[in-house]
C-alpha cells in the first residue's frame, strides 16, 4: 500500500507557486583560474570553462541593477575556478553589497586581500564568507591542494597556509570592528591527512578564535564520477567519532550524513532550478552551479550580454527545463549536496503522482500555479 507524502507534496506546491522571475539564489562564477591550486578533488576537475571574455565589474553592476527590487541571495563561488581570481573581485562584491543583497563568498582565501575584506564589511544586509581550509598544517595544506611550483614569489606566498590564516585573522578583526553580524566560516573536507589522530583537533584550535563555525565533511565524487583514493576508508565511523569528540564545541559542525560520496539517484526531476540560476565568468546563464561548464552547454539558458537577466529568468527556454528528466533529458546527475537534499525532499510527490494520482486537472485559476487539483483513479 502506497503512502501519500504530505510533506513532499507541500514543498512541491510551494516550488510550483514560486515566481520564476524572482529567484531565491543567484550564483556567480567570476573566477578566471585557480592560481597555483591544482586540487584533485575539485568538482569541475578537468572540465573546461565556457569560452568568452570575462564580465567586468561594471557588467556585474548592470546585473544587480536589472534585478530591480528583487533581492536573491548572491553566492560568489566557482565550480572549476577560484572566484577571487577575477581582476576586480572587490568591485563585484560592492555591486551587490552596496544594494543590500544578501551575499555569500566561497573561497580558498589566498586572494582575500585588503580590498576584498573591506568590500565584504561595507554595506547593509546579510553577508557570510566560507574559507575552504581542508588541512591543519602547512605540509598537509600544500599536498591536499596540490599547490604547483612557481618562480612567482607573490603567488607562492598567496597560496601558503600561513597567508590563508593571516587573511582569516585580518577579516575576523575587521568583522569585529565594522560588521559583527558577518558570518565567517571555515570548511574542512576530510582526507587521509585529517583522519589521523589529533589532526582535526589541531586545525580546530588554529581556527576557532577567528571563525564563527568550522564545518567538517567528506568530499563528494567529482563531476566526472572519479573518487579520490585519499578519502578515509571507514568514513561513517570516522565522522561519528568526530561528532562525539567535538560534541561540546558549538563552533564545530560535523556533517555525519556526508559519509557517502556517491551522487543521489533518489529523484528524477530538478525542482531547485525553479528558484536559482548561475552565471559563469562569460555571462552564460545556467540552471545550477554544477553545470556552468563547457560539457553542459546543452543546459545554457542564455547570456546576459544578449538578454537581460530578468528576460532570461522568464524565458520559455528556462521554463521548458522545469519538467525534464535529469538523466535522459538534462543529462546532469551531478547535484551538490544542497540541491540533492532539496530535490530529494519533493521526490515523494512524483512517486505519489505516478502511483496514486496520475491525472492532473488545471484549476480555472490558470495564473496561479499553486492551484492544481488532483484526481485519483
Amino acid at each position: 500500500m502506497a503512502t501519500f507524502n504530505y510533506t513532499s507534496d507541500y514543498f512541491w506546491r510551494l516550488a510550483l507557486a514560486h515566481d520564476p522571475k524572482n529567484p531565491m539564489q543567484l550564483e556567480l562564477h567570476p573566477g578566471l583560474n585557480c592560481g597555483l591550486y591544482r586540487c584533485q578533488y575539485c568538482f569541475g576537475h578537468g572540465q573546461p570553462l565556457n569560452p568568452g571574455r570575462y564580465l567586468s565589474a561594471g557588467e556585474y553592476e548592470a546585473i544587480a541593477e536589472s534585478l530591480g527590487n528583487s533581492r536573491p541571495t548572491v553566492i560568489i563561488s566557482g565550480i572549476a575556478t577560484e572566484p577571487l581570481t577575477h581582476p576586480d573581485p572587490a568591485g563585484i562584491l560592492r555591486a551587490f553589497r552596496s544594494r543590500g543583497f544578501p551575499v555569500g563568498l566561497y573561497t580558498k582565501g589566498h586572494n582575500l586581500n585588503t580590498q576584498v575584506r573591506e568590500a565584504l564589511v561595507d554595506g547593509p544586509g546579510e553577508c557570510f564568507v566560507t574559507v575552504s581550509i581542508d588541512a591543519g598544517t602547512s605540509i598537509d595544506y600544500k599536498r591536499i591542494h596540490n599547490i604547483a611550483s612557481s618562480k612567482n614569489e607573490e603567488m607562492v606566498h598567496a597560496a601558503s597556509f600561513e597567508n590563508i590564516l593571516d587573511n582569516i585573522r585580518a577579516l575576523s578583526t575587521l568583522k569585529r570592528e565594522h560588521k559583527p553580524d558577518l558570518k565567517l566560516r571555515a570548511s574542512i573536507l576530510v582526507f587521509e591527512e585529517m583522519a589521523q589522530p589529533g589532526k582535526l583537533a589541531d586545525a580546530v584550535r588554529l581556527l576557532q578564535d577567528d571563525v564563527d563555525l568550522i564545518r567538517v565533511a567528506i568530499a563528494q565524487d567529482r563531476n566526472d564520477g572519479q573518487r579520490l583514493d585519499t578519502l578515509p576508508q571507514d568514513r561513517e565511523a570516522l565522522l561519528a567519532q568526530f561528532s562525539l569528540e567535538f560534541s561540546n564545541n558549538p563552533k564545530v559542525a560535523i556533517l555525519t550524513n556526508s559519509n557517502t560520496p556517491t551522487r543521489s539517484t533518489a529523484f528524477k526531476r530538478c525542482i531547485v532550478q525553479r528558484t536559482q540560476v548561475t552565471i559563469d565568468k562569460s555571462g552564460n546563464v545556467f540552471p545550477c552551479p554544477q553545470v556552468a561548464l563547457a560539457p553542459y552547454e546543452n543546459l545554457k539558458l542564455g547570456n546576459v550580454r544578449d538578454l537581460s537577466l530578468p528576460e532570461i529568468l522568464d524565458s520559455d527556454r528556462r521554463k521548458s527545463m522545469f519538467d525534464m528528466d535529469i538523466d535522459t533529458e538534462m543529462r546532469c546527475r551531478i547535484c551538490d549536496r544542497k540541491d540533492e537534499a532539496i530535490n530529494a525532499s519533493v521526490s515523494g510527490h512524483f512517486e505519489a503522482f505516478n502511483k496514486i494520482l496520475p491525472d492532473v486537472i488545471e484549476s480555472p485559476a490558470q495564473d496561479n500555479p499553486s492551484q492544481i487539483l488532483f484526481r485519483s483513479r
